[in-house]
């Protein structure tokens, strides 16, 4: 009975070994070679994304895309997922307020930890020496007397009402006009004449260092007081998971060097800032104001846009954030620098002209409403393509951040 199973086991394993073999023109190199049976075999890959590319087989049996430099490529399939969460994606800093911040229990207190008294005491010396300068030009010296810290803090005020009223395009005198309608809190707290005197001589330096400063900072009027301000900014509170860079234009028409007009801007003329802020709360981190070409000194820099995130993001690198940016900032070898230097995510859109874009993601023709691309690229970057209405272009972006 024994000599009789062992003969049908070998009988069976001689069977089976006939039915897997393999004759040399079914190898796996000729199936790699054919691209007509290796992807296609698959069948998970339409023909409209695949058809811009003449390359439509990788290594690793996924189809793919090439960018117009015909270098970088978009796999059409992702990645297998990773259980264990990439340390791109791990938070290392809790958001929330730190330092000082902790302490400040009423309005006042929290709006002093940014202009603390030093810095008045600073803006009030500077002051005085402007308005010692233009006492000359009054025929009463009573008319241009010093102010002191408690003056300034109410000029301030004073601006921060206007504000809240929505008068800033009222004119002043209106603002102390005794006709029933004006806020009484206006007249109170300083005459008309004082308040336009005040915002005449208000100064952030010693205007008799000024020239020789400017030499080699476009910024000299306003640089120790601005960064101190940004410094103050960014040692009271840690963002959260998700910021935000962009640009913002403060209106000014005076005159100044690096004044910029931006048509789709409310104010149009202005000084252009950068800024870095948490998407949530809408708390700004880090600012850096647009001075055009420094001369060459300490303060010279490189202005694409770039080198500006790269210095925008300097509180929050290698912390876990993800940051969303627009078109002027965006490109693919940013985001791989990111990633890879800073340990930062990121998401934004892309400008269509970009050589890493493939052709077919551009072509929005034969492209349903409502219809998207993905390209999944290496160094985990995806790239995908929206049609959000017929005829109209459709929008690239480039993100980073798409194992979260």
């Amino acid at each position: 009975m024994d000599n009789n199973i062992s003969a049908w086991l070998e009988e069976a394993d001689d069977d089976m070994l006939d039915d897997f073999d393999l004759d040399e023109d079914d190898s796996d190199g000729d199936v790699l070679d054919n691209p007509e049976n290796s992807y296609e075999s698959i069948g998970n890959e339409s023909d409209s994304e695949m058809s811009c590319s003449d390359d439509s087989i990788g290594n690793d049996f996924r189809g793919y895309n090439k960018g117009k430099d015909n270098i970088i490529k978009w796999y059409t399939d992702p990645p297998p997922r990773n259980v264990r969460t990439p340390q791109r994606n791990i938070v290392t800093h809790l958001p929330g307020v730190k330092s000082a911040a902790k302490n400040a229990k009423t309005i006042i207190h929290s709006w002093e930890l940014f202009f603390p008294n030093d810095c008045l005491q600073k803006i009030t010396t500077c002051t005085n020496i402007y308005l010692a300068k233009i006492r000359d030009n009054y025929q009463r010296n009573k008319d241009v007397l010093d102010t002191d810290v408690e003056e300034i803090r109410a000029l301030i005020g004073l601006l921060y009402i206007a504000g809240m009223l929505r008068n800033n395009h009222i004119n002043l005198s209106d603002l102390w006009a005794n006709d029933g309608f004006s806020p009484d809190i206006f007249r109170a707290v300083m005459s008309e004449r004082r308040f336009y005197l005040l915002l005449r001589a208000l100064q952030f330096d010693n205007i008799h260092t000024r020239n020789e400063r400017k030499k080699i900072d476009n910024l000299a009027p306003i640089r120790t007081v601005f960064d101190e301000f940004v410094n103050r900014c960014i040692s009271f509170y840690t963002p959260g998971e998700y910021c935000t860079i962009d640009e913002m234009l403060e209106g000014f028409r005076g005159r100044c060097k690096f004044r910029q007009y931006i048509a789709n801007k409310p104010n149009k003329y202005g000084i252009k800032i950068f800024a870095l802020v948490d998407s949530r709360v809408f708390y700004t981190v880090n600012m850096e104001i647009y001075a055009g070409k420094q001369p060459i000194g300490p303060f010279l820099q490189n202005n694409s846009g770039a080198s500006v995130v790269k210095r925008m993001i300097k509180p929050i690198a290698k912390t876990g954030r993800n940051i969303t940016i627009d078109n002027w900032f965006t490109s693919v070898p940013l985001a791989v620098e990111l990633l890879k230097d800073y340990k930062t995510t990121m998401v934004g859109t892309l400008k269509k002209n970009k050589r890493e874009i493939p052709t077919c993601f551009l072509d929005i023709k034969n492209r349903q409403i409502c219809s998207t691309k993905f390209g999944f690229g290496d160094n985990n970057c995806l790239l995908l393509s929206y049609v959000p209405k017929k005829g109209k272009k459709c929008y690239d972006a480039i993100n980073n951040a798409y194992t979260r």
